[in-house]
């Protein structure tokens, strides 16, 4: 930062002599002489507290919120916070000519900072902080009107129901039902479809009629969370974490989790913006995603909870409270939106609505709505509501799937992940009771199984008609075999049981955990053919050779794989080769 006499040197004699008259001086002409003169007036308490008074109101406001910010000038936050900027100072006569009015606030504000040496004398005459709280609305809207026509407002209130669909994503994982593109690592079209068949509440919108990543949110946004988060590892397995939270569903794994994809996913949400173009531009750069993703996490811990916003508040608030965030690395813009070059290049205002509000918009529906952290109230129709000033004015349909996005609320669950809580209080109590078990291992369901709870029922028993299940010891042993925990898959069929197990199911259940691991795969060993009866006397009568295998009849013999490759070396130096 630049002190005062810093600062002032960068303008030209003609500028500072109209800013020394503004000050009341006379008969000044040399540039470092008026120079001085300002700096002693500016830095002078006496006299820099009568300039202060003379500062108008809104210019008063503006010096304080620069104060309050480390000496720097948000022009937009102060927009968003008050409305208008303070007067600033203006051309005198026609447009040529370069002259401007002087304006005291330019004495207090240069190059959109206070002068280093200047901010500790105006401790005792800036206004206090005001922090902009925002404030939500308990009712919402049944309709909307855009343009003259009239659209319904859907709710999604998705606690419940998004812990639910992760879980189930997590099973589908577990079980190897879903499969990934070679070269995007995302879902492949059909397990698109599979995981939007297992959701409890569907998609946001209708379900299109070719159903791809591209078209749908939650499927999506559930594949890119769990990788992100790293719930999901490479090539589909559940990671260490994502097994512990599936079977455990321990708020406090999955707030590690959260906090991995909200620091280190480096998928870009840009991309979900389909009528914005030039993302891969030559000459584009762009900022980190997760530089992005942060910020806004950030400013969503600073929201009331439990109360709907209006998404359009929420973009103000970031401006103020200084969580906005670029977008690209350079001073240029390469994004342009609609399907026209020539006609996308936005304007300040439209490139914030399309750019970083619908990219707020997908954080939001796409992961935070998703996996239950927010609710949400949105416009399901193929509209624009990202801006009234900018709705039709590159397309006349949606930017995005986001588009529509009007209110959220952060619920309990978003009130833990975003550190507003310190421990998780479901809105309903997790506990159920869902199944008895007779004496027969038949288990009779006794009410609708949410979709993880069909798929967990499912790894251990083998309906046999509607609501009766019977318990199997290949399909629960086989889920042991493939990575799941024999106490979790026990303790799913103790906690949702309605009473106590009978006594034969926990003798069942006591046997099989005895039964795993009696028999234990030994070491892989390798078949040697013997085409000689007389390549067994060679193998008998030398002590290495007899020691590295074992004989199972008179033309064969196993060699452990570990010990291979000294068997085949000392049969080189017998002079024989292995073939």
């Amino acid at each position: 930062m630049l002190t005062m006499e810093q600062a002032l040197h960068q303008w030209t004699s003609e500028t500072l002599k109209r800013y020394f008259e503004l000050l009341g001086g006379k008969r000044l002409t040399r540039k470092a002489d008026l120079v001085d003169y300002i700096c002693r007036q500016m830095l002078d308490k006496a006299t820099l507290s009568r300039t202060w008074q003379q500062l108008e109101p809104l210019a008063q406001r503006a010096v304080s919120s620069a104060y309050h910010n480390e000496g720097l000038f948000d022009a937009q936050a102060f927009i968003a916070q008050y409305g208008a900027l303070p007067p600033r100072s203006q051309p005198i006569g026609y447009f040529y000519d370069s002259r401007r009015t002087p304006v005291l606030f330019d004495l207090f504000v240069i190059n959109e900072q206070i002068p280093v040496d200047l901010i500790p004398h105006l401790t005792a005459l800036v206004l206090p902080l005001e922090r902009f709280q925002l404030v939500g609305v308990e009712v919402l809207p049944g309709t909307v009107i855009q343009d003259r026509d009239i659209y319904s407002v859907e709710l999604a209130e998705t606690e419940i129901t998004g812990r639910a669909d992760l879980l189930t994503f997590l099973q589908l994982v577990d079980q190897g039902a879903l499969k990934w593109g070679s070269n995007n690592k995302r879902l492949t079209a059909g397990s698109v479809h599979k995981v939007l068949t297992q959701l409890v509440a569907g998609d946001f919108h209708p379900e299109p009629e070719k159903i791809t990543g591209r078209n749908v949110i939650r499927p999506f946004g559930l594949d890119m969370f769990t990788q992100g988060a790293n719930l999901v590892a490479y090539g589909g397995k559940l990671s260490p974490a994502g097994r512990k939270y599936l079977h455990t569903q321990d708020p406090a794994v999955f707030l590690e989790a959260f906090e991995r994809w909200a620091e280190q996913s480096t998928f870009d949400e840009l991309t979900r913006i389909d009528q914005l173009h030039g993302l891969n531009a030559r000459g584009t750069s762009l900022t980190l995603p997760a530089s992005r993703r942060e910020k806004i996490i950030e400013a969503l811990s600073w929201c009331p909870t439990h109360t709907w916003i209006d998404i359009h508040d929420f973009y103000r608030a970031i401006k103020i409270w200084h969580f906005d965030f670029d977008v690209e690395a350079t001073q240029w813009s390469n994004l342009y939106a609609g399907p026209y070059k020539d006609y996308g290049y936005m304007g300040t205002e439209d490139y914030w609505l399309i750019v970083r509000g619908l990219y707020i918009n997908a954080v939001i529906m796409e992961y935070l709505a998703t996996i239950g952290a927010v609710d949400i109230a949105y416009v399901s129709e193929d509209a624009s509501f990202v801006g009234a000033s900018v709705s039709v004015m590159y397309i006349d349909s949606a930017y995005s799937l986001h588009d529509g996005l009007l209110y959220f609320r952060i619920n309990n669950w978003g009130e833990f992940l975003l550190g507003q809580a310190d421990e998780y209080i479901p809105t309903l109590l997790p506990q159920r009771d869902l199944f008895v078990i007779d004496e027969g291992l038949q288990l009779h369901v006794l009410t609708d199984l949410l979709p993880n709870e069909q798929l967990q029922l499912e790894v251990m028993a083998d309906p046999i008609e509607d609501k009766v299940y019977l318990l199997s010891v290949e399909k629960l042993l086989t889920a042991v075999e493939s990575g799941q925990e024999f106490e979790l898959l026990a303790g799913f069929l103790t906690k949702h049981h309605h009473g106590l197990l009978p006594q034969t199911v926990i003798d069942w259940l006591a046997q099989l955990k005895r039964n795993v691991g009696v028999f234990t795969e030994g070491k892989t060993a390798i078949m040697i053919q013997l085409k000689e009866p007389r390549a067994l006397t060679v193998i008998e009568h030398d002590t290495t050779l007899s020691r590295l295998c074992r004989p199972l009849d008179s033309t064969t013999v196993l060699v452990s794989s570990s010990n291979l490759q000294r068997f085949r070396k000392r049969l080189k130096a017998l002079g024989y080769l292995l073939g």
